[in-house]
């Protein structure tokens, strides 16, 4: 056990407060504490961008195969959750539909499923945008990826919230987990009749591996890989849609110029990215002591990287606080992650967001925050608005 009287901002860190506002707490830890043990959950915070690339440059030492992590408790081994040469095979395996020129071919199938949302706005004269607007747009647009019918987008939806309570779960809840163990299994068992007889015309990703001649992946890591794509489908998109729209509602003086410039718009996402990013955490496993910054890190440690600090280091980001779309700095966000472990979907992530928000201000010039119902982004993991109310 760490020396508590060492780390004494990290000793008052809590999960409430990182998930109500983690910015102010981050900043105080990377100015005096980069390397901290957040002694109330049991791990090590990590909060300088410069130290967070240190850590996930180093496979060798941060690792993401353990069994302690949820990632794989939940899902099994996976592209996230496995290093070398099997991580390369799954990633490898996977990454046909999300190549920049697959990624391109999507666009009208991205436009058909935003438009068909949109539309289902016009009744009355407000909505939240999140639960009716960027979370359907997510799980539609990843479920016809992975090739499944729109039928099952409501049962996908439920299973992923089984999945996002597990992972959010630092305390690691019985009940907690055996729901998503079951919504794992309920996925599994609903892909099965796909990989037994793939549709020989079908495009999408698990009948192709499913056709594999040799086959890449055996079924049970089509399974596997399947749910981190679906989890991380639905997670980082409508989340990316969701935090853009509150960024940018928040800066009204934006939106006309994000209406009628396209490279606006892209500024203004690819800033909302930086500023509030969806996942806050890099999760890393050490697999033997080490120091990091003059700190002793043990054996199976428990390390986080905050990519919600990285984002907003004053080292690299001028007025990190600031929601500037038009800023000068050229620094990358980590808010996809870095290096092999990269979010699989970015590309697609950002179209999704690019395609959604474009057709909301193109379809409802005065759209606006309702301001009888604010609502903040939240969540020390997963972070995004719980509720988005707009009015026209």
């Amino acid at each position: 056990m760490p020396d508590i009287a060492r780390f004494p901002l990290g000793a008052a860190v809590t999960l409430a407060e990182l998930s109500a506002n983690p910015y102010p707490v981050l900043h105080r830890l990377r100015e005096k504490e980069p390397v901290t043990w957040a002694a109330s959950f049991g791990q090590w915070l990590v909060t300088s961008r410069d130290l967070i690339m240190e850590v996930l440059r180093d496979s060798q030492h941060f690792r993401t195969d353990s069994d302690q992590s949820p990632i794989r408790d939940t899902f099994g081994p996976q592209m996230l959750s496995t290093e070398g040469e099997q991580q390369r095979r799954y990633k490898s395996a996977c990454a046909p539909p999300f190549n920049a020129r697959a990624v391109e071919g999507m666009a009208p199938l991205v436009a058909s499923i935003v438009h068909e949302q949109v539309a289902q706005l016009t009744s009355g004269d407000s909505a939240d945008l999140r639960a009716r607007f960027a979370a359907p747009v997510a799980v539609a647009t990843v479920a016809r990826v992975l090739g499944l019918a729109p039928g099952n987008d409501q049962r996908l939806r439920e299973w992923y919230d089984a999945f996002a309570d597990a992972l959010a779960s630092y305390e690691g809840s019985p009940a907690t987990q055996l729901r998503a163990h079951a919504a794992a299994l309920a996925f599994r068992a609903s892909i099965a009749p796909i990989l037994a007889a793939p549709d020989a015309g079908a495009t999408s990703l698990l009948h192709e591996l499913a056709r594999a001649h040799p086959r890449l992946l055996d079924d049970d890591e089509i399974g596997s890989n399947a749910l981190i794509v679906l989890f991380g489908g639905i997670e980082t998109t409508e989340a990316a849609i969701t935090n853009a729209l509150w960024a940018m509602l928040s800066h009204p003086h934006l939106l006309p110029e994000a209406r009628a410039n396209a490279d606006t718009l892209d500024r203004c996402i690819e800033e909302s990215l930086r500023w509030e990013p969806a996942v806050q955490t890099c999760s890393r496993y050490v697999n033997d002591d080490l120091m990091l910054d003059g700190v002793h890190i043990p054996e199976g440690a428990i390390v986080q990287c905050m990519i919600g600090g990285a984002n907003r280091d004053p080292a690299h980001y001028a007025d990190p606080d600031r929601y500037d779309p038009f800023r000068a700095e050229t620094t990358p966000h980590l808010t996809f992650g870095f290096g092999r472990h990269f979010c699989l979907g970015a590309a697609l992530a950002r179209l999704e967001a690019r395609t959604a928000i474009s057709a909301l201000l193109s379809a409802f010039p005065g759209l606006a925050l309702d301001a009888d119902h604010p609502s903040y982004p939240a969540g020390h993991e997963f972070r995004k608005p719980p509720t988005l109310r707009v009015r026209w």
